[in-house]
C-alpha cells in the first residue's frame, strides 16, 4: 500500500506543480495586462481630450471627449522644459483623474483671483512632477487666454489638514499623491508644486 501511495504521489505531484506554475504565470500576465491597460487608456484619452479642447477653443463651448463622459476639458497645461502638454479636465474626482489631470472645484480659473489647484495621478499624468525644478515655467491655457507661471517651491502636506488660503491667491498648485514610489494608493500625503503668476 505504501508503494501504491508513493506512486500516486509522484504521479500527481508533477501535475500539481504544473498547475501552480500555470496559475502563477496567468496571474502575472493578467497583472501586466492591467498595468498596460491603464497606461494605454491614459494615452488614448489624451488624444480624444486634445480634440475636444481644440473644439472648445474654436467655439467657446463645452465639448465632451466622448458621449458618456462626465467631464470635459477646461484648460491645457504645458511644461516646456519637459516637453509636457496635457489637457486639464473639469473636476478632480476619481473618474476624471483616470483620464487626465483635473481642476479642483475650489479653483478660480476664469477670473484669475485666487489659487488654481490641479491634481493628477502620480503614476500616470503627474509622474513628471518629481522632475520639476525651481524656476521652471508652466503655461496654463484657458478659453480666455494663456497665463504664465514660474515654479517657486515644493511642499509635502497631509491632505486632511491642507486648505487653500489667501497666501496662495496668485498660485498655480499642482498636486499628486506622495511618495511617488509608494506601493499602495490612497494615502493622505500630497506632493505640491507651487508656481507664481509671472510675465
Amino acid at each position: 500500500m505504501y508503494k501504491t501511495l508513493r506512486k500516486m504521489f509522484h504521479r500527481y505531484a508533477g501535475r500539481f506543480v504544473a498547475l501552480v506554475i500555470t496559475l502563477l504565470l496567468a496571474t502575472s500576465l493578467w497583472q501586466l495586462a492591467s498595468a498596460g491597460w491603464i497606461q494605454a487608456k491614459a494615452v488614448v484619452a489624451q488624444q480624444l481630450l486634445q480634440q475636444s479642447w481644440q473644439q472648445t477653443l474654436d467655439d467657446g463651448r463645452i465639448h465632451k471627449p466622448w458621449r458618456w463622459a462626465d467631464t470635459w476639458p477646461v484648460a491645457r497645461l504645458e511644461v516646456p522644459a519637459l516637453n509636457i502638454e496635457q489637457v486639464v479636465l473639469a473636476g478632480d474626482s476619481g473618474s476624471s483623474l483616470a483620464f487626465g489631470p483635473g481642476l479642483s472645484s475650489a479653483s478660480h480659473l476664469e477670473n484669475g483671483q485666487g489659487p488654481i489647484l490641479i491634481s493628477g495621478h502620480r503614476d500616470t499624468h503627474f509622474r513628471f512632477l518629481q522632475q520639476l525644478k525651481t524656476g521652471d515655467r508652466l503655461h496654463l491655457q484657458t478659453p480666455s487666454g494663456t497665463r504664465y507661471y514660474t515654479v517657486n517651491s515644493f511642499k509635502i502636506v497631509d491632505s486632511r489638514l491642507f486648505h487653500l488660503s489667501v497666501e496662495y491667491d496668485t498660485s498655480l498648485i499642482l498636486s499628486t499623491c506622495y511618495p511617488f514610489e509608494a506601493i499602495g494608493s490612497g494615502g493622505p500625503l500630497r506632493y505640491l508644486v507651487l508656481a507664481n503668476l509671472s510675465d
